[in-house]
């Protein structure tokens, strides 16, 4: 999947209580916004900051704004260390 456009959003003056979005005169507006909103309510909610879940590191503004880690490596972890405490297998081992 393609990452969001780099330059599109990044964090204001007052971060996070607001985020800059960059739009262009003419077309569809609302998935800047929109990304914006979803990032400001991640930082809000991680007490000020948009943080990775697994190493506390922040979320860079090039990832989704969905996104709760903050690298492949951190999302990975997590889910081994999800998997070794419920004790499930992978699909493929028997």
């Amino acid at each position: 999947m393609a990452e969001p456009d780099p330059g599109g959003v990044e964090p204001g003056e007052s971060w996070p209580q607001n985020v800059l979005f960059y739009t262009w005169p003419c077309g569809n507006k609302r998935h800047r916004k929109a990304r914006a909103q979803r990032i400001m309510l991640n930082a809000r909610r991680g007490g000020g900051e948009w943080s990775c879940r697994e190493c506390g590191d922040p979320v860079p503004f090039t990832r989704r704004a969905d996104a709760a880690f903050c690298r492949e490596g951190c999302r990975k972890r997590a889910a081994r260390a999800r998997r070794a405490a419920t004790g499930a297998q992978r699909p493929f081992e028997t």
